[in-house]
C-alpha cells in the first residue's frame, strides 16, 4: 500500500518505545494551548513505516497497547472510505442534528472553537467538518498515519491511542465525534468519562456505532432466516472478546453515556441501512449495492482477524463464504447504525 507520509503529529509513545517531546508553536501566532503542548512533535517521513507491521500479506498497526485487530491497508481504507460515503448520503450529511452542531460550533469572539474526532482512520469525517466550519480547528486522532498528508489549514491529524488520557486540557473541546471506535477501546465507559473531561459545559458528544449482528427490514427470526450470518457474527463477537477484550457497544451507548452522570439531553437514533438492491427507493438500491460490497471487505478483514486469533483457515473461509452468500441471496437485509447525541452538563 502507499502510505502518505507527512503532516502528522505525534503525542503518545512512539512504536520504537521512545516518547517524542518537542515544542511546537501554534500557527499564525495563535497562543492556543491545544496546539502548543510540549509533547507534540511532527512525524518525519522516515518514521512512517515504524507505525505499521505486515502479517500474512496484510498491513496492521504496530502500536502495542491498542486492541484494534483489523488491517489498515488499502483494502481496509477502501472499506472505511466507502462506509463514510454511504452514511453521508444516507443521513444527508455527516451528523444527524444540524442545528445542534451549528450551535455548538458557532463562531465566538472570545473562544477558538475546536472539534475532535476519535479513531479518525482516513480522516474523511474530519475533512468534511473542516470544510463546512472553516473557523473551527478540527483534530483527528488515530494510531496510524493514513489520513491525507495535505490537510487544510484548520485540520490537525495526530497519533494517539484513545485508550490513554487525551492530551487536551479540561473543557478544551466543543464537539467530540466517535464513530466506529468500539474495536479500538477496551472500556467504553472509561472513554465516555474522558470525553466528558475534554468537553466544555454544553459541548456536544456524537457517538456512533454499527450493530454487530445480522438484521432484516421486517421482524423475523434471524436465527432461522439468516443462519450463516448468525454463525459468522457469533464467531466474530467471540473472537474479539476472547482475543482482544473487545465487546459490542452499539446497543449500550445510551446507557454508558447516561450512567456517567456527565451528560444530559441524550437523544438516540437507530438507522436501518439496506444491504443489496431490494429497497423500492432507487437511491437506496444504489446505496445498498455499494454497501454490500463494503460488507464483503468487512468479512474479509474479520476473517483475517479470526485466523490470526487461532481459528482454522478452513473454518474461517467457510464462515466468510457462507455469510457473503447470504448477503447476495437473501432480500431485506439491513445493518443497524446507532447514533447517540448528548450534551456535557
Amino acid at each position: 500500500m502507499a502510505i502518505e507520509s507527512n503532516h502528522f503529529r505525534s503525542y503518545s509513545t512512539h512504536p520504537s518505545g521512545n516518547v517524542h517531546a518537542t515544542n511546537m508553536q501554534a500557527p499564525d501566532g495563535d497562543d492556543d494551548r491545544s496546539d502548543t503542548d510540549s509533547e507534540i512533535t511532527e512525524v518525519g517521513e522516515e518514521e512512517i513505516p515504524l507505525y505499521f507491521t505486515e502479517r500474512d500479506g496484510r498491513l496492521f498497526h504496530s502500536h502495542g497497547s491498542s486492541p484494534y485487530p483489523l488491517p489498515v491497508d488499502t483494502a481496509e481504507q477502501d472499506r472505511i472510505n466507502g462506509q463514510h460515503e454511504i452514511l453521508r448520503h444516507f443521513l444527508l450529511g455527516i451528523y444527524v442534528d444540524r442545528n445542534a452542531v451549528r450551535e455548538v460550533l458557532r463562531g465566538s469572539p472570545t473562544r477558538q472553537r475546536r472539534a475532535l474526532d476519535l479513531a479518525t482512520g482516513t480522516g474523511k469525517w474530519v475533512l468534511d467538518l473542516a470544510a463546512e466550519f472553516t473557523h473551527v480547528k478540527v483534530y483527528g486522532l488515530d494510531i496510524v498515519p493514513i489520513a491525507t498528508r495535505h490537510p487544510p489549514h484548520n485540520v490537525f491529524f495526530e497519533m494517539q491511542d484513545i485508550n490513554q488520557t487525551l492530551r487536551f486540557h479540561d473543557g478544551d473541546i466543543d464537539l467530540v465525534h466517535a464513530r466506529s471506535v468500539s474495536m479500538a477501546v477496551r472500556c467504553y465507559p472509561d472513554l465516555v468519562k474522558e470525553v466528558a473531561r475534554v468537553l466544555r459545559p454544553g459541548g456536544l458528544f456524537l457517538a456512533c456505532e454499527w450493530g454487530r449482528y445480522p438484521a432484516m427490514s421486517e421482524e423475523v427470526d434471524v436465527v432461522t432466516r439468516l443462519p450463516c450470518s448468525c454463525r459468522f457474527f457469533n464467531a466474530v463477537i467471540d473472537t474479539l472478546h476472547r482475543s482482544h477484550g473487545i465487546t459490542p457497544v452499539a446497543q449500550n451507548l445510551c446507557r454508558y453515556i447516561s450512567d456517567s452522570g456527565r451528560f444530559d439531553q441524550i437523544y438516540s437514533h437507530r438507522f436501518a441501512i439496506p444491504i443489496g438492491d431490494w429497497h423500492e427507493n432507487p437511491v437506496y438500491q444504489r446505496l445498498g449495492l455499494q454497501y454490500r460490497s463494503i460488507l464483503e471487505l468487512y468479512a474479509d478483514s474479520m476473517g483475517v482477524m479470526m485466523v490470526q486469533a487461532g481459528k482454522s483457515e478452513a473454518e474461517v473461509n467457510e464462515l466468510v463464504r457462507s455469510y457473503v452468500d447470504e448477503l447476495y441471496t437473501v432480500s431485506g437485509l439491513v445493518s443497524h447504525y446507532y447514533v447517540v447525541q448528548a450534551r456535557r452538563v
